[in-house]
């Protein structure tokens, strides 16, 4: 293979898993181009992840690599490494960016964004996907409960269904009235792969198996106003394979019985860049979020933030599988975190994020503070609160947790 740049890795997602009983780094695509193609690399090769920052050709990762570990690594081997990666879209380079501007294409001639995780995640058949949430209500115990009244705002997870059904379940029962009452639902979705300080618009409406959700593009264009067109959608593709907004959506869909909302979609990267006093960098995204709040006083509308809480463990890269006194103090940081977003003060949040950062690696917390700042003065209840294994021995976990806003 004959580089035409020199390897520079994407943002891409990293985890730690255990294939046929060794350790290994996945790195996967979330925007799929490859069609969902992993590829895992052993311990020994790991640091040569962090050389491919495009400022080395292929000798120079040789020398440099050997210079960093002790370990000598033949150009072949570096080739062919570089190849994979290459093949699998996980470079930025010319093939990567055709690649993005087809599948973008099609993405925006499309009727709609289709559901990329039906058929895998859940039932791609609405009468099966029906049965499924019907299921999970009944075996949460929740099937016939009352939904509340006057919920202007969610915290609802994006964890796959099968883990965090009970969740969902609890929460979306609760809003049920919320959702069909809306005339607007506001999504905010936790952008994994986003740039820290960003947030990302489409004018393609989501789909779910029931049909599609129209974007509301007449508030999608006052929002692009603000933080301007090329921020707003330069990293628009991150919708073609995200899944935070889409596995919240499904659920919205289902609480509406199936008739369509008007919903904006938007896809918010890690936020603690432009918190504090006196940081102007994130004043366009704060002045999108107040566009966002004029917008849900003017009409009935349900903000929702589509965002789980922690990520620990060796999964995550931290150095020991997590205890049971280990997970009962992660439940207790978790409940600080959450009473500070319930309070009705997104001050008060900020204050709890700048005081605390980010020890656990909360990936809702930028949909969540948006939605607590659009919401200003409306306080939630959490309803459900869980830890979901990561691995298979639950030494890794993710947690996530369900809440309702109201004034």
């Amino acid at each position: 293979m004959q580089l035409e740049e020199n390897a520079r890795l994407r943002r891409i997602d990293m985890k730690w898993i255990v294939y046929e009983g060794r350790q290994v780094l996945a790195l996967t695509d979330s925007l799929r181009l490859s069609g969902g193609q992993t590829i895992l690399v052993p311990p020994p090769l790991v640091p040569l992840l962090a050389l491919c920052d495009g400022t080395r050709n292929l000798p120079e990762l040789q020398s440099d690599f050997n210079l960093r570990t002790g370990q000598s690594i033949p150009e072949d081997q570096i080739r062919a490494f570089v190849d994979g990666l290459d093949k699998a879209f996980l470079l930025q380079n010319r093939r990567y960016r055709e690649a993005v501007a087809q599948a973008m294409d099609r993405y925006r001639s499309a009727p709609h964004r289709p559901p990329r995780l039906a058929g895998a995640g859940y039932p791609s058949d609405p009468v099966q996907l029906s049965a499924a949430f019907d299921g999970y209500l009944q075996q949460a115990e929740v099937a016939d409960a009352a939904a509340w009244e006057g919920v202007a705002g969610v915290i609802s997870p994006h964890i796959d269904y099968h883990r965090g059904w009970r969740t969902y379940a609890a929460t979306w029962q609760a809003a049920r009235s919320a959702v069909q009452a809306a005339e607007l639902i506001i999504i905010l979705g936790t952008d994994h792969a986003g740039l820290p300080g960003t947030m990302t618009l489409t004018r393609q409406s989501y789909g779910t198996p029931w049909g599609p959700l129209p974007t509301d593009v007449d508030l999608v264009d006052r929002l692009a106003s603000a933080l301007g067109d090329e921020a707003a959608f330069a990293q628009e593709p991150h919708h073609l394979g995200e899944h935070s907004i889409e596995l919240a959506s499904t659920w919205v869909h289902y609480a509406a019985g199936g008739e369509p909302k008007f919903v904006l979609p938007v896809l918010c990267g890690s936020h603690d860049a432009i918190l504090g006093a006196g940081s102007d960098s994130g004043q366009s995204i704060w002045d999108a979020v107040d566009i966002m709040a004029r917008a849900a006083r003017q009409r009935r509308t349900l903000v929702v933030a589509a965002g789980d809480l922690s990520h620990m463990g060796p999964v995550f890269g931290d150095a020991s599988p997590l205890e049971e006194a280990d997970k009962a103090q992660l439940e207790a940081l978790d409940g600080e975190w959450l009473e500070a977003a319930c309070t009705g003060d997104s001050a008060a949040l900020t204050a709890h994020i700048l005081s605390r950062r980010d020890p656990t690696r909360i990936c809702g917390s930028a949909p969540i503070h948006y939605m607590a700042h659009i919401l200003q003065g409306a306080t939630g209840q959490v309803l459900t609160y869980e830890q979901c294994p990561a691995d298979d021995t639950f030494g890794s976990l993710v947690s996530i947790a369900g809440a309702l806003f109201s004034d």
